[in-house]
C-alpha cells in the first residue's frame, strides 16, 4: 500500500541498484523477481509500492523547506530539528506574483518588500514530517533546496 506516491518508472530506473538491494534483502533475487513479476504483478507491485515507500520516506524526513507560491502570497516552511517556521507573506497586488518562480522568489520579495504582509508562525516540529512535508506538496509546495533557503532566511533578517 502506497503511503506517499508511486515512483516515476524514471525514478525506479534512476534508483534500480537500491531496488535490486531492496528485493535481495528480502529474499528476491533476479529469477525469482522475474517469476514473481510474470505470475502475480500485484504482489510484484507491492514490493515496488513499499520500495517507493521506504525511498520517500527519506527524501521527505531530510527535505529542509518549501516553497508555496500562489495567485497573492508566497510561503516558506523552514523545517528546523526542533521548530518549523512558517513566512507567509500576503498582498493585494496579484500582478507582482505573476512571474514568482522558485528561482526568483527571493528577489521579487526583496524588491517588493513594501507590498507585501508578512505572517510568520513556528510550531514544535513533527515525528510525522513525511507525511506532513507530503501533504504540503500535495497542495503545492515544492521542494525549497538549503542554499536557497538559507539565502532566503539571510535576507529576511535583514527587513
Amino acid at each position: 500500500m502506497l503511503k506517499f506516491r508511486a515512483l516515476t518508472p524514471d525514478e525506479l530506473s534512476e534508483l534500480e541498484t537500491e531496488f535490486k538491494q531492496f528485493l535481495i534483502i528480502n529474499e528476491l533475487y533476479d529469477a525469482e523477481w522475474r517469476e514473481l513479476a510474470a505470475k502475480d504483478p500485484q504482489k510484484a507491485q507491492e514490493f515496488i509500492d513499499m520500495f517507493a515507500n521506504i525511498v520517500l520516506e527519506k527524501v521527505y524526513n531530510k527535505q529542509p523547506g518549501l516553497l508555496q507560491i500562489g495567485k497573492d502570497f508566497i510561503t516558506v516552511f523552514d523545517f528546523q530539528e526542533a521548530v518549523w517556521n512558517l513566512y507567509h507573506f500576503q498582498t493585494t497586488d496579484e500582478k507582482i506574483l505573476a512571474n514568482c518562480k522558485p528561482e526568483n522568489f527571493i528577489d521579487l520579495l526583496q524588491n517588493a518588500w513594501g507590498k507585501f504582509h508578512l505572517h510568520k508562525g513556528s510550531k514544535k516540529s513533527s515525528e510525522h514530517k513525511a507525511e506532513e512535508v507530503y501533504s504540503l506538496m500535495c497542495k503545492g509546495a515544492v521542494p525549497l533546496h538549503k542554499a536557497s533557503l538559507q539565502d532566503f532566511l539571510k535576507k529576511i533578517t535583514v527587513h
